[in-house]
């Protein structure tokens, strides 16, 4: 029976903590240990923890007398692991029935495996979670190659590894090294990353966790400001990792352009977004980011769009807006008319430029 161990880090959850270790104990055919890094919470989250253990001998609990913060607590439960698989939970999660043995059966059948993840369900209330079904008969699994999952991240600019899913091979998480301080929000991107340079990337395609959505994630403060702190951290899990030993030794260097344009197109949508809203202040500070994270972004179609909206100003491109668009879905046409072409460009070039 494969062996797993479960880092379960605590900072005020202490009511969520039964369920999380709940969740990891009753999973079948592995042989689990659980444990609770308590990072000086001030809630009962120790007494339920140091019960929690003495009713389970699976389950070790550390203390700490300082609170180190998140990544120093991830870092330290990864020294502990001895076990062949391991996976990090938050406290406030939980683990779908049956997620570590799917996830293992993968990871035993191929050892180029280095991680395997799949879906997680939100949830507010453990009822929902209770209540949804599970997978009917064995679920379907992939194994991409590293350099493939890579490719495929850096198109996105996405994670799409839910960490709660992420059971990894710990030979390849020790040689690879912890989560890195200097990327307290995104460090699991850039983890997956190097898991993919040194291994397969397994899917399963079933729930494999369920993540608690309430109002003191740690996601909720980090996202604040339309996501300026989120863009700018995964432009520099990508940086870092494509400057990293890893990337060279596959000589895959020249893909963070690629990531990096994909993210600053995103970072325009979503400031023409903020443009549709009335929010001009923050829709400067997106288009320098974007310029910033990738300057050829100021070649783009998107950016001298984006360009003349702000030129016009928010009221009075309302106005023109539907003209504009009628225009140019008849430049777009095979055989526009001469005259519609022709009074579509007076009035664009008619607009007026006075900033509303």
């Amino acid at each position: 029976m494969a062996s797993c161990d479960v880092i379960v880090p605590c900072y005020n959850y202490g009511r969520f903590l039964q369920a999380c270790v709940d969740s990891i104990l009753g999973q079948p055919d592995c042989d689990v240990r659980v444990l609770i890094l308590d990072d000086r919470s001030s809630d009962d989250s120790l007494a339920v923890a140091r019960a929690i253990a003495a009713r389970d001998a699976r389950v070790t609990v550390v203390h700490h007398a300082l609170n180190r913060g998140h990544i120093a607590t991830y870092n330290e439960g990864i020294d502990w692991v001895s076990a062949k698989y391991m996976l990090l939970l938050s406290a406030d999660d939980l683990l779908a029935p049956g997620a570590l043995a799917r996830a293992l059966s993968l990871m035993e059948l191929d050892p180029n495996v280095g991680f395997v993840y799949g879906r997680a369900l939100k949830f507010s209330d453990e009822r929902d979670a209770v209540a949804e079904p599970p997978s009917a008969g064995e679920p379907r699994s992939s194994v991409w190659k590293g350099i493939d999952y890579i490719k495929a991240v850096c198109a996105t600019s996405e994670n799409p590894v839910p960490t709660a899913t992420a059971v990894v091979r710990t030979s390849i998480q020790k040689r690879i090294g912890g989560y890195r301080a200097d990327l307290p929000h995104t460090g699991d991107l850039e983890m997956w990353l190097r898991f993919a340079a040194n291994g397969e990337v397994g899917m399963i395609d079933a729930v494999q966790a369920f993540t608690r959505v309430h109002g003191e994630n740690m996601r909720f403060a980090y996202l604040a400001n339309r996501q300026v702190g989120d863009y700018r951290q995964r432009y520099e899990a990508f940086r870092v990792f494509f400057a990293s030993e890893w990337a060279g030794a596959l000589g895959i260097e020249k893909m963070l352009p690629v990531a990096s344009r994909r993210l600053a197109e995103e970072i325009l949508w979503d400031a023409a977004h903020a443009f549709e809203e009335g929010s001009g202040g923050h829709v400067g500070t997106l288009a320098r980011l974007a310029r910033e994270i990738h300057p050829g972004i100021a070649r783009s179609a998107a950016w001298w769009k984006l360009s003349l909206k702000r030129l016009v100003g928010c009221r009075a491109w309302r106005g023109v807006a539907p003209a504009i668009a009628g225009a140019q879905k008849l430049l777009r046409s095979p055989k526009p008319a001469r005259d519609a072409q022709a009074g579509a460009m007076r009035l664009m070039n008619g607009i007026d430029t006075r900033r509303s």
